[in-house]
């Protein structure tokens, strides 16, 4: 491998590795967040006979950004389910364009995603409707989905960029 290759695949790794570190920061955050929520609202209905009305919103609002964003980093770590029957079939430059071509699927999939998401998002920005018990706007809510897809759209390209690269080493 040349220097300019290397100097883009580690680039390439920066990026991936940085986006993983941030994600995983905000999701922790999100997580304590969501847990003194809940926390509060049982030391409030059990020592001060009250109960916080917009805790069960909230706190449902704050695990969808968690899954979400729980995705992103499960697809940079490689931890989503995978089959790797084909691996034991075919020859490991067949594995290996299989490989891109699931990467090439998965990055049309994500552009579908993000348009529908996108779009979910802002009509319901648009139409104004927002929690009963907190003023959230319910497309802010929903504005994960494109978020997620756009961030999985650019991991996806970093991984497709390293698979094709491998493709070109494995021997025909």
């Amino acid at each position: 491998m040349d220097s300019e290759t290397v100097g883009k695949a580690s680039r390439l790794e920066v990026i991936s590795r940085v986006m993983d570190k941030t994600i995983s920061y905000v999701v922790a955050l999100l997580l304590v967040a969501m847990s003194g929520i809940v926390f509060g609202n049982v030391v409030c209905r059990y020592f001060l006979d009250f109960s916080l009305g917009w805790y069960e919103e909230v706190s449902r609002f704050l695990l969808i950004w968690i899954v979400f964003l729980g995705a992103i980093i499960a697809l940079i770590r490689g931890d989503h389910l995978s089959i790797d029957l084909l691996q034991l079939v075919l020859s490991p430059r067949a594995c290996r364009v299989v490989v891109v071509l699931t990467d090439m699927m998965m990055l049309a999939v994500l552009a579908i995603m993000f348009q529908g998401a996108w779009d979910m998002a802002i009509d319901s920005l648009r139409s104004g409707w927002v929690a009963s018990s907190v003023p959230i706007p319910y497309g802010w809510v929903y504005m994960v989905g494109p978020v997620s897809a756009a961030l999985m759209f650019i991991q996806t390209l970093i991984k497709t960029t390293g698979d094709i690269r491998t493709l070109k080493e494995v021997p025909q």
